[in-house]
Protein backbone atom coordinates (compact mmCIF):
# COMPACT_ATOMS: atom_id res chain seq x y z
CA UNK A 1 0.00 0.00 0.00
CA UNK A 2 1.23 3.20 -0.85
CA UNK A 3 -0.07 7.10 0.04
CA UNK A 4 0.67 9.54 -2.63
CA UNK A 5 1.45 13.41 -2.00
CA UNK A 6 2.74 16.41 -4.15
CA UNK A 7 5.06 16.05 -6.85
CA UNK A 8 8.14 17.76 -5.38
CA UNK A 9 7.90 20.70 -8.68
CA UNK A 10 4.44 21.76 -6.32
CA UNK A 11 5.02 21.23 -2.88
CA UNK A 12 6.19 24.75 -2.38
CA UNK A 13 3.31 26.26 -3.83
CA UNK A 14 0.12 26.59 -3.15
CA UNK A 15 -1.98 23.77 -4.64
CA UNK A 16 -5.98 23.19 -4.25
CA UNK A 17 -7.34 19.80 -5.80
CA UNK A 18 -9.60 20.66 -9.00
CA UNK A 19 -11.37 17.19 -10.13
CA UNK A 20 -10.65 13.58 -9.72
CA UNK A 21 -10.11 11.04 -12.20
CA UNK A 22 -10.49 8.25 -10.53
CA UNK A 23 -12.64 6.60 -8.32
CA UNK A 24 -12.31 4.47 -5.37
CA UNK A 25 -11.93 0.66 -6.35
CA UNK A 26 -10.99 1.36 -9.59
CA UNK A 27 -8.15 -0.77 -10.81
CA UNK A 28 -5.24 1.85 -12.41
CA UNK A 29 -1.94 1.66 -14.43
CA UNK A 30 1.34 2.96 -14.33
CA UNK A 31 1.68 6.54 -15.00
CA UNK A 32 -2.12 6.51 -15.82
CA UNK A 33 -3.63 9.98 -14.98
CA UNK A 34 -5.14 10.45 -11.17
CA UNK A 35 -6.01 14.04 -10.57
CA UNK A 36 -6.00 17.71 -11.67
CA UNK A 37 -4.62 20.11 -9.60
CA UNK A 38 -4.35 23.66 -9.77
CA UNK A 39 -1.46 25.75 -8.96
CA UNK A 40 -0.91 29.81 -8.89
CA UNK A 41 0.85 29.08 -12.34
CA UNK A 42 -0.85 25.71 -14.09
CA UNK A 43 -3.22 23.41 -14.29
CA UNK A 44 -1.43 19.88 -13.11
CA UNK A 45 -1.94 16.58 -14.15
CA UNK A 46 -0.93 14.29 -10.95
CA UNK A 47 -0.27 11.05 -12.26
CA UNK A 48 0.22 7.31 -10.67
CA UNK A 49 3.77 6.04 -9.69
CA UNK A 50 2.81 2.62 -9.89
CA UNK A 51 -0.06 0.21 -10.60
CA UNK A 52 -2.12 -1.15 -8.47
CA UNK A 53 -5.92 -0.08 -7.18
CA UNK A 54 -7.23 3.20 -5.86
CA UNK A 55 -8.08 2.28 -2.14
CA UNK A 56 -9.47 5.81 -0.67
CA UNK A 57 -8.99 9.65 -2.08
CA UNK A 58 -7.84 11.34 1.19
CA UNK A 59 -8.54 15.45 -0.50
CA UNK A 60 -11.71 16.10 -2.03
CA UNK A 61 -11.89 18.49 -5.02
CA UNK A 62 -11.62 22.64 -4.05
CA UNK A 63 -9.37 21.60 -0.78
CA UNK A 64 -5.91 23.19 -0.12
CA UNK A 65 -3.14 20.51 -0.50
CA UNK A 66 -0.16 20.48 1.81
CA UNK A 67 2.94 19.07 1.10
CA UNK A 68 3.18 16.62 3.95
CA UNK A 69 -0.46 15.73 3.10
CA UNK A 70 -1.80 12.36 1.96
CA UNK A 71 -3.88 12.83 -1.34
CA UNK A 72 -4.88 9.19 -2.08
CA UNK A 73 -3.84 5.33 -0.90
CA UNK A 74 -2.93 3.11 -3.65
CA UNK A 75 -2.77 -0.32 -3.22
CA UNK A 76 -3.53 -3.94 -4.28
CA UNK A 77 -6.99 -4.85 -5.02
CA UNK A 78 -6.84 -7.37 -1.92
CA UNK A 79 -6.38 -3.84 0.28
CA UNK A 80 -9.37 -2.01 -0.46
CA UNK A 81 -12.33 -2.61 1.65
CA UNK A 82 -15.76 -2.62 -0.11
CA UNK A 83 -18.59 -1.75 2.13
CA UNK A 84 -21.49 -3.13 2.75
CA UNK A 85 -24.82 -1.29 1.11
CA UNK A 86 -26.18 -0.25 4.33
CA UNK A 87 -22.59 1.15 5.11
CA UNK A 88 -22.46 2.66 1.85
CA UNK A 89 -23.60 6.08 0.05
CA UNK A 90 -23.19 7.76 -2.87
CA UNK A 91 -21.26 10.81 -1.73
CA UNK A 92 -18.86 7.62 -0.06
CA UNK A 93 -18.35 6.41 -3.43
CA UNK A 94 -16.42 9.63 -4.56
CA UNK A 95 -14.67 10.19 -1.21
CA UNK A 96 -16.65 13.10 -0.42
CA UNK A 97 -18.10 12.51 2.84
CA UNK A 98 -17.24 14.25 5.95
CA UNK A 99 -16.64 13.02 9.23
CA UNK A 100 -17.38 14.25 12.41
CA UNK A 101 -15.45 14.14 16.25
CA UNK A 102 -17.53 10.91 16.56
CA UNK A 103 -16.90 9.79 13.54
CA UNK A 104 -20.72 9.86 12.44
CA UNK A 105 -21.16 10.24 8.34
CA UNK A 106 -22.32 14.01 7.25
CA UNK A 107 -23.25 14.98 4.01
CA UNK A 108 -21.24 15.65 0.96
CA UNK A 109 -19.47 19.57 1.02
CA UNK A 110 -18.81 21.06 -2.30
CA UNK A 111 -16.80 24.28 -2.07
CA UNK A 112 -17.98 27.04 -5.39
CA UNK A 113 -14.20 28.57 -5.80
CA UNK A 114 -13.63 32.50 -6.97
CA UNK A 115 -12.88 31.67 -10.60
CA UNK A 116 -9.71 32.68 -12.63
CA UNK A 117 -10.70 34.04 -15.91
CA UNK A 118 -7.21 34.40 -17.61
CA UNK A 119 -3.98 33.86 -16.71
CA UNK A 120 -3.61 37.53 -15.62
CA UNK A 121 -6.65 37.34 -13.07
CA UNK A 122 -5.48 36.96 -9.44
CA UNK A 123 -8.69 38.08 -7.56
CA UNK A 124 -12.07 39.28 -8.23
CA UNK A 125 -14.72 41.24 -6.63
CA UNK A 126 -18.17 40.13 -6.60
CA UNK A 127 -20.84 42.39 -7.73
CA UNK A 128 -23.97 40.84 -7.11
CA UNK A 129 -25.34 36.98 -6.02
CA UNK A 130 -27.90 36.01 -8.36
CA UNK A 131 -29.06 33.59 -5.83
CA UNK A 132 -29.62 33.29 -1.83
CA UNK A 133 -28.88 30.39 1.12
CA UNK A 134 -31.10 27.34 0.33
CA UNK A 135 -31.48 28.40 -3.30
CA UNK A 136 -31.34 24.68 -5.37
CA UNK A 137 -29.02 25.54 -8.21
CA UNK A 138 -28.43 24.09 -11.58
CA UNK A 139 -24.76 23.18 -13.81
CA UNK A 140 -24.47 26.55 -15.80
CA UNK A 141 -27.14 28.64 -13.64
CA UNK A 142 -25.73 32.34 -13.26
CA UNK A 143 -25.22 32.50 -9.60
CA UNK A 144 -23.28 35.94 -9.55
CA UNK A 145 -21.50 38.40 -11.22
CA UNK A 146 -17.88 39.46 -10.34
CA UNK A 147 -15.66 42.30 -11.94
CA UNK A 148 -12.27 41.46 -12.60
CA UNK A 149 -8.94 43.58 -13.83
CA UNK A 150 -10.82 43.94 -17.58
CA UNK A 151 -14.36 43.21 -16.96
CA UNK A 152 -17.51 42.16 -15.26
CA UNK A 153 -18.67 38.44 -15.95
CA UNK A 154 -21.41 36.48 -15.10
CA UNK A 155 -20.27 33.31 -13.16
CA UNK A 156 -22.20 30.44 -13.80
CA UNK A 157 -22.42 26.86 -11.32
CA UNK A 158 -19.88 24.61 -11.31
CA UNK A 159 -21.71 21.81 -9.80
CA UNK A 160 -25.48 21.81 -8.92
CA UNK A 161 -26.93 21.28 -5.72
CA UNK A 162 -28.70 23.10 -2.36
CA UNK A 163 -26.56 26.83 -1.59
CA UNK A 164 -25.58 26.31 1.74
CA UNK A 165 -23.77 28.52 2.87
CA UNK A 166 -22.33 31.87 0.95
CA UNK A 167 -18.81 33.16 2.87
CA UNK A 168 -18.64 36.05 0.28
CA UNK A 169 -20.76 38.93 0.61
CA UNK A 170 -21.15 41.52 -2.38
CA UNK A 171 -18.69 43.88 -2.50
CA UNK A 172 -16.23 41.97 -1.20
CA UNK A 173 -12.39 41.11 -2.61
CA UNK A 174 -11.77 37.30 -3.11
CA UNK A 175 -8.35 35.58 -4.57
CA UNK A 176 -8.71 33.35 -7.40
CA UNK A 177 -9.27 29.64 -6.67
CA UNK A 178 -10.25 30.25 -3.21
CA UNK A 179 -13.91 29.17 -1.84
CA UNK A 180 -16.96 31.91 -2.07
CA UNK A 181 -19.93 29.59 -1.16
CA UNK A 182 -20.39 25.86 -0.50
CA UNK A 183 -23.01 23.49 -1.64
CA UNK A 184 -24.90 21.05 1.00
CA UNK A 185 -27.65 19.63 2.02
CA UNK A 186 -27.62 20.49 5.87
CA UNK A 187 -25.77 23.20 7.23
CA UNK A 188 -24.40 21.69 10.27
CA UNK A 189 -22.06 20.01 7.11
CA UNK A 190 -20.74 22.92 5.78
CA UNK A 191 -19.80 24.31 9.56
CA UNK A 192 -18.16 21.09 10.31
CA UNK A 193 -16.26 21.14 6.91
CA UNK A 194 -15.06 24.61 7.26
CA UNK A 195 -13.76 23.65 10.62
CA UNK A 196 -11.89 20.98 8.88
CA UNK A 197 -10.11 23.15 6.59
CA UNK A 198 -9.19 25.33 9.84
CA UNK A 199 -11.57 27.54 8.51
CA UNK A 200 -10.22 28.81 5.24
CA UNK A 201 -12.32 30.43 2.95
CA UNK A 202 -13.03 33.99 1.58
CA UNK A 203 -14.38 34.69 5.13
CA UNK A 204 -11.09 34.49 6.75
CA UNK A 205 -9.55 37.24 3.72
CA UNK A 206 -12.04 39.50 4.65
CA UNK A 207 -12.24 38.96 8.45
CA UNK A 208 -8.17 39.02 9.35
CA UNK A 209 -7.41 37.91 12.32
CA UNK A 210 -5.96 40.67 15.22
CA UNK A 211 -3.26 38.05 16.70
CA UNK A 212 -1.63 38.63 13.04
CA UNK A 213 -1.18 42.05 12.65
CA UNK A 214 1.82 44.35 14.47
CA UNK A 215 1.64 47.73 13.92
CA UNK A 216 5.05 48.13 12.12
CA UNK A 217 6.19 50.98 11.02
CA UNK A 218 5.78 52.22 7.06
CA UNK A 219 9.34 52.62 5.63
CA UNK A 220 10.35 53.50 2.12
CA UNK A 221 11.21 50.16 0.69
CA UNK A 222 9.57 47.12 0.19
CA UNK A 223 10.76 43.86 0.98
CA UNK A 224 11.69 40.92 -1.48
CA UNK A 225 9.23 38.89 0.77
CA UNK A 226 6.08 41.04 0.27
CA UNK A 227 6.50 40.63 -3.57
CA UNK A 228 4.96 37.90 -5.61
CA UNK A 229 7.05 35.84 -8.23
CA UNK A 230 4.79 38.14 -10.75
CA UNK A 231 6.14 41.51 -9.37
CA UNK A 232 2.74 41.81 -7.92
CA UNK A 233 2.78 43.03 -4.05
CA UNK A 234 1.95 40.67 -1.52
CA UNK A 235 -1.82 41.82 0.39
CA UNK A 236 -4.61 40.45 1.20
CA UNK A 237 -8.06 41.27 -0.67
CA UNK A 238 -9.22 43.33 2.58
CA UNK A 239 -6.22 45.51 2.62
CA UNK A 240 -6.64 46.14 -1.40
CA UNK A 241 -9.93 46.70 -0.37
CA UNK A 242 -9.34 49.01 2.15
CA UNK A 243 -6.36 50.65 -0.14
CA UNK A 244 -8.73 51.67 -2.18
CA UNK A 245 -11.34 53.58 0.16
CA UNK A 246 -8.65 55.48 1.71
CA UNK A 247 -6.74 56.50 -0.93
CA UNK A 248 -3.16 54.65 -0.51
CA UNK A 249 -1.17 53.29 -2.83
CA UNK A 250 -0.47 49.68 -1.75
CA UNK A 251 2.95 49.86 -3.89
CA UNK A 252 3.88 51.99 -1.48
CA UNK A 253 4.01 50.00 1.37
CA UNK A 254 7.04 48.26 3.39
CA UNK A 255 6.54 44.71 3.92
CA UNK A 256 3.55 43.59 6.00
CA UNK A 257 2.57 42.13 9.03
CA UNK A 258 1.64 39.03 7.72
CA UNK A 259 2.45 35.59 6.30
CA UNK A 260 5.83 36.28 4.42
CA UNK A 261 5.82 39.62 4.74
CA UNK A 262 2.03 39.71 3.39
CA UNK A 263 0.26 43.25 3.71
CA UNK A 264 -2.67 43.15 5.83
CA UNK A 265 -5.48 45.51 6.50
CA UNK A 266 -4.02 46.89 9.99
CA UNK A 267 -0.82 47.82 8.19
CA UNK A 268 -2.97 49.62 5.49
CA UNK A 269 -4.93 51.93 8.25
CA UNK A 270 -1.72 53.13 9.47
CA UNK A 271 -0.44 54.19 6.17
CA UNK A 272 -1.07 57.47 4.87
CA UNK A 273 -2.75 58.42 1.87
CA UNK A 274 -0.47 59.22 -1.41
CA UNK A 275 -0.85 62.44 -3.23
CA UNK A 276 -2.27 61.30 -6.52
CA UNK A 277 -0.20 61.21 -9.45
CA UNK A 278 -0.78 62.86 -13.06
CA UNK A 279 -3.33 61.18 -15.34
CA UNK A 280 -0.55 60.54 -17.78
CA UNK A 281 1.36 58.06 -15.13
CA UNK A 282 -1.78 56.19 -13.95
CA UNK A 283 -2.71 52.80 -15.36
CA UNK A 284 -5.90 51.30 -14.98
CA UNK A 285 -6.61 47.61 -13.81
CA UNK A 286 -7.61 46.58 -16.80
CA UNK A 287 -4.10 48.10 -18.40
CA UNK A 288 -1.92 46.43 -15.51
CA UNK A 289 -3.57 42.89 -16.47
CA UNK A 290 -2.56 43.13 -20.11
CA UNK A 291 0.64 44.33 -19.51
CA UNK A 292 1.51 41.38 -16.79
CA UNK A 293 0.24 38.93 -19.81
CA UNK A 294 1.53 40.30 -22.40
CA UNK A 295 4.70 40.56 -20.79
CA UNK A 296 4.49 37.21 -19.52
CA UNK A 297 3.94 35.92 -22.99
CA UNK A 298 6.67 37.44 -24.56
CA UNK A 299 9.20 36.98 -21.86
CA UNK A 300 8.65 32.86 -21.39
CA UNK A 301 6.68 31.79 -24.60
CA UNK A 302 9.27 30.95 -27.89
CA UNK A 303 6.91 32.69 -30.70
CA UNK A 304 6.58 31.44 -34.35
CA UNK A 305 5.27 33.29 -37.19
CA UNK A 306 3.89 32.11 -40.57
CA UNK A 307 1.94 33.96 -43.15
CA UNK A 308 -0.04 33.57 -45.92
CA UNK A 309 -2.41 35.42 -48.29
CA UNK A 310 -5.73 34.64 -48.80
CA UNK A 311 -7.36 35.08 -52.54
CA UNK A 312 -10.41 36.77 -51.28
CA UNK A 313 -12.17 37.61 -53.99
CA UNK A 314 -15.33 35.01 -53.95
CA UNK A 315 -15.02 35.27 -49.95
CA UNK A 316 -15.69 38.90 -50.77
CA UNK A 317 -18.45 38.41 -53.32
CA UNK A 318 -20.26 35.60 -50.53
CA UNK A 319 -19.71 37.86 -48.17
CA UNK A 320 -21.62 40.59 -49.67
CA UNK A 321 -24.69 38.02 -50.95
CA UNK A 322 -25.59 36.44 -47.64
CA UNK A 323 -25.48 39.82 -45.60
CA UNK A 324 -27.78 41.18 -48.00
CA UNK A 325 -30.00 38.63 -48.58
CA UNK A 326 -29.89 35.85 -45.45
CA UNK A 327 -28.19 37.00 -42.28
CA UNK A 328 -26.09 39.75 -41.02
CA UNK A 329 -22.78 38.38 -40.68
CA UNK A 330 -18.82 39.99 -41.21
CA UNK A 331 -15.62 38.61 -42.74
CA UNK A 332 -14.49 38.15 -39.57
CA UNK A 333 -17.54 35.50 -39.23
CA UNK A 334 -15.86 33.83 -42.42
CA UNK A 335 -12.60 33.88 -40.78
CA UNK A 336 -13.76 32.44 -36.97
CA UNK A 337 -15.50 29.52 -39.16
CA UNK A 338 -12.59 28.28 -40.98
CA UNK A 339 -10.44 28.57 -37.97
CA UNK A 340 -12.91 26.65 -35.78
CA UNK A 341 -13.06 23.96 -38.66
CA UNK A 342 -9.17 24.08 -39.02
CA UNK A 343 -8.64 23.94 -34.92
CA UNK A 344 -10.99 20.83 -34.90
CA UNK A 345 -8.42 19.07 -37.49
CA UNK A 346 -5.30 20.14 -35.86
CA UNK A 347 -4.87 18.94 -32.31
CA UNK A 348 -2.13 20.58 -31.24
CA UNK A 349 -4.14 24.22 -31.71
CA UNK A 350 -5.74 23.27 -29.01
CA UNK A 351 -3.28 22.20 -27.02
CA UNK A 352 -1.54 23.74 -23.80
CA UNK A 353 1.96 23.86 -22.90
CA UNK A 354 1.57 23.17 -18.47
CA UNK A 355 3.85 24.17 -16.16
CA UNK A 356 5.26 20.77 -15.31
CA UNK A 357 6.11 20.54 -19.08
CA UNK A 358 3.68 18.02 -20.04
CA UNK A 359 1.27 19.11 -23.12
CA UNK A 360 -2.61 19.42 -22.22
CA UNK A 361 -4.81 18.47 -24.97
CA UNK A 362 -8.18 20.37 -24.82
CA UNK A 363 -11.58 18.66 -26.46
CA UNK A 364 -13.29 22.00 -27.51
CA UNK A 365 -12.37 24.42 -30.28
CA UNK A 366 -13.47 27.58 -28.27
CA UNK A 367 -12.71 30.91 -29.97
CA UNK A 368 -11.41 34.14 -28.72
CA UNK A 369 -12.00 37.02 -30.34
CA UNK A 370 -10.11 40.07 -29.82
CA UNK A 371 -12.14 43.05 -29.00
CA UNK A 372 -9.93 46.91 -28.79
CA UNK A 373 -12.59 48.97 -26.10
CA UNK A 374 -11.67 52.20 -24.36
CA UNK A 375 -10.36 50.92 -21.51
CA UNK A 376 -7.86 48.10 -23.16
CA UNK A 377 -8.04 44.50 -25.38
CA UNK A 378 -10.41 41.96 -24.53
CA UNK A 379 -10.72 38.29 -25.58
CA UNK A 380 -14.80 37.25 -25.17
CA UNK A 381 -14.92 33.36 -26.61
CA UNK A 382 -17.02 31.54 -28.53
CA UNK A 383 -18.14 28.25 -26.98
CA UNK A 384 -17.93 25.39 -29.60
CA UNK A 385 -17.72 27.51 -32.23
CA UNK A 386 -16.95 24.54 -34.82
CA UNK A 387 -20.28 23.30 -33.71
CA UNK A 388 -22.16 26.20 -35.21
CA UNK A 389 -23.72 26.99 -38.23
CA UNK A 390 -22.19 30.37 -39.86
CA UNK A 391 -25.55 32.41 -38.77
CA UNK A 392 -25.39 31.26 -35.21
CA UNK A 393 -21.76 31.56 -35.17
CA UNK A 394 -21.75 35.40 -36.36
CA UNK A 395 -25.15 36.02 -33.86
CA UNK A 396 -23.03 34.88 -30.92
CA UNK A 397 -20.11 36.43 -32.11
CA UNK A 398 -21.90 39.30 -32.13
CA UNK A 399 -23.59 39.00 -28.42
CA UNK A 400 -20.46 38.67 -27.02
CA UNK A 401 -18.48 41.47 -28.86
CA UNK A 402 -21.21 44.33 -27.59
CA UNK A 403 -21.20 42.23 -24.59
CA UNK A 404 -17.74 42.78 -24.24
CA UNK A 405 -18.06 47.02 -25.33
CA UNK A 406 -20.60 47.03 -22.76
CA UNK A 407 -17.94 46.08 -20.15
CA UNK A 408 -19.08 42.33 -19.80
CA UNK A 409 -16.88 39.23 -20.70
CA UNK A 410 -18.21 35.80 -22.00
CA UNK A 411 -16.83 32.95 -21.15
CA UNK A 412 -13.25 33.96 -20.31
CA UNK A 413 -10.76 31.74 -19.85
CA UNK A 414 -12.09 29.34 -21.66
CA UNK A 415 -10.45 29.86 -25.33
CA UNK A 416 -8.44 27.49 -26.94
CA UNK A 417 -7.48 29.74 -30.31
CA UNK A 418 -7.63 33.85 -30.59
CA UNK A 419 -8.66 35.75 -33.75
CA UNK A 420 -7.32 39.37 -33.88
CA UNK A 421 -8.27 41.40 -36.45
CA UNK A 422 -6.85 44.77 -37.63
CA UNK A 423 -8.22 44.92 -41.57
CA UNK A 424 -10.66 47.46 -40.71
CA UNK A 425 -8.21 49.87 -39.67
CA UNK A 426 -6.31 49.30 -43.20
CA UNK A 427 -3.47 46.91 -41.57
CA UNK A 428 -2.31 44.77 -44.12
CA UNK A 429 -0.90 42.48 -41.85
CA UNK A 430 0.93 42.44 -38.50
CA UNK A 431 2.24 39.90 -35.63
CA UNK A 432 0.16 39.27 -32.77
CA UNK A 433 1.51 37.96 -29.31
CA UNK A 434 -0.29 34.60 -27.99
CA UNK A 435 -2.92 34.79 -25.39
CA UNK A 436 -1.81 32.47 -22.79
CA UNK A 437 -2.63 30.06 -21.85
CA UNK A 438 -3.20 29.21 -25.68
CA UNK A 439 -0.91 28.14 -27.81
CA UNK A 440 -1.60 30.31 -31.52
CA UNK A 441 -2.91 33.25 -31.99
CA UNK A 442 -4.34 34.80 -35.61
CA UNK A 443 -3.46 38.21 -37.33
CA UNK A 444 -6.16 39.03 -39.92
CA UNK A 445 -5.47 41.85 -42.18
CA UNK A 446 -7.21 44.43 -44.60
CA UNK A 447 -9.32 42.63 -47.75
CA UNK A 448 -8.05 44.73 -50.49
CA UNK A 449 -7.86 44.86 -54.23
CA UNK A 450 -4.80 43.64 -56.03
CA UNK A 451 -3.56 42.45 -59.21
CA UNK A 452 -3.47 38.23 -59.85
CA UNK A 453 -1.53 37.09 -62.93
CA UNK A 454 -3.02 34.47 -64.67
CA UNK A 455 -1.82 32.70 -67.55
CA UNK A 456 0.36 35.94 -68.44
CA UNK A 457 -2.72 38.40 -67.60
CA UNK A 458 -3.39 40.88 -65.34
CA UNK A 459 -6.51 40.73 -63.53
CA UNK A 460 -8.28 42.74 -60.98
CA UNK A 461 -9.03 40.52 -57.38
CA UNK A 462 -9.05 40.90 -53.78
CA UNK A 463 -6.58 39.68 -51.31
CA UNK A 464 -6.36 39.29 -47.61
CA UNK A 465 -3.19 38.33 -44.66
CA UNK A 466 -3.48 36.13 -42.33
CA UNK A 467 -0.14 35.64 -40.05
CA UNK A 468 -0.26 33.04 -37.08
CA UNK A 469 1.77 33.26 -34.27
CA UNK A 470 2.61 30.06 -32.67
CA UNK A 471 4.21 28.75 -29.41
CA UNK A 472 6.75 26.82 -31.12
CA UNK A 473 7.38 24.48 -27.78
CA UNK A 474 3.49 22.96 -29.03
CA UNK A 475 3.21 23.41 -32.74
CA UNK A 476 6.28 22.99 -35.10
CA UNK A 477 6.08 24.90 -37.90
CA UNK A 478 5.30 22.48 -40.61
CA UNK A 479 2.11 22.05 -38.27
CA UNK A 480 1.88 25.78 -38.51
CA UNK A 481 1.65 25.70 -42.35
CA UNK A 482 -0.72 22.81 -42.96
CA UNK A 483 -3.29 24.80 -40.55
CA UNK A 484 -2.82 28.19 -42.53
CA UNK A 485 -3.00 25.96 -45.53
CA UNK A 486 -6.55 24.97 -44.46
CA UNK A 487 -7.68 28.35 -43.24
CA UNK A 488 -6.91 29.41 -46.74
CA UNK A 489 -8.74 26.55 -48.16
CA UNK A 490 -11.50 27.10 -46.60
CA UNK A 491 -11.75 30.85 -47.20
CA UNK A 492 -11.28 30.13 -50.72
CA UNK A 493 -14.21 28.32 -50.78
CA UNK A 494 -16.47 30.14 -48.50
CA UNK A 495 -19.80 28.52 -49.35
CA UNK A 496 -18.80 25.19 -47.28
CA UNK A 497 -19.02 27.67 -44.47
CA UNK A 498 -22.53 28.72 -44.50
Amino acid sequence: MQELRLPKRVAKQSALLGEWLVRPGQEIAEKQDLAVIDTANAAITLESPVAGTIQSLSVEPGMLIHADQSICTIGSGDDVETPSPEESSPSEAIGTTMTSADNSPQGQVIPILMPQAGQSMEEGTILSWQVKEGDQIEVGQVIMEIETDKANMDVEAPDAGRLAKIVAAEGDIIECKMPVAYLADQDSDVEAYIAGEGGSGADEQVQEAPAQASQAPVQTQKSAASVSASGRIKASPAARKLANTMGVDINTLAQGSGPNGRILSTDVSTAKAAPKASAGGELSKMRRAIARSLLFSKQNIPHFYAKTTVNSQLLFETYRKVKATQFKCTINDFVTAACARAVREFEPFRSQFQADETIRVLSDANIGVAVGTDEGLTVPVVLGADTLGLKELAQETRRIVEGARQGKMAHVGKGVFTITNLGMFGVDDFQAIINPPESAILAVGALREDVKVENGALRATRVMSLTVSVDHRVIDGVVAAQFLARVRELLEAPEQLI
